[in-house]
């Protein structure tokens, strides 16, 4: 990830369930980091447990999706730094996220900025 956050004309990010080591447990976009993306796809991220987003990174993203990463119980608090986002879809995550979105759930101040939200199924 410091690598491809560093590359200054990367406007889309497609991160599958391979992309990281086996041992890596946390996903990681640093401040400044990743300056010109602007579509994120995140799908299968099963090592992965935590994500970790600080404020100034993607500060031009615009379209987000996260899917079938299962081992996520919460978003980044970081995502409501992210001003320029206008469309997040959420599909396929484990209940304890989706029930943490919902507009009366403890985490939806991360994301009520964002004017489309699609949040599908959770899974067990």
């Amino acid at each position: 990830m410091g690598i491809l956050e560093k590359l200054p004309n990367l406007t889309t990010l497609n991160l599958k369930n391979q992309a990281f080591k086996e041992n890596t447990k946390i996903l990681v976009f640093s401040k400044e980091g990743f300056p010109s993306l602007q579509y994120l796809f995140v799908n299968g991220m099963f090592g992965i447990t935590k994500w970790r987003v600080e404020e100034g990174a993607m500060p031009r993203l615009c379209r987000l999706n996260v899917v079938f990463c299962f081992g996520w119980t919460t978003l980044p608090d970081g995502l409501r730094y992210l001003t320029n986002l206008r469309e997040l879809t959420i599909i396929g995550m484990c209940r304890e996220l989706h029930r943490r979105i919902q507009e009366d759930g403890e985490d939806f101040y991360k994301i009520q900025h964002v004017p489309s939200l699609v949040i599908g199924e959770s899974l067990q």
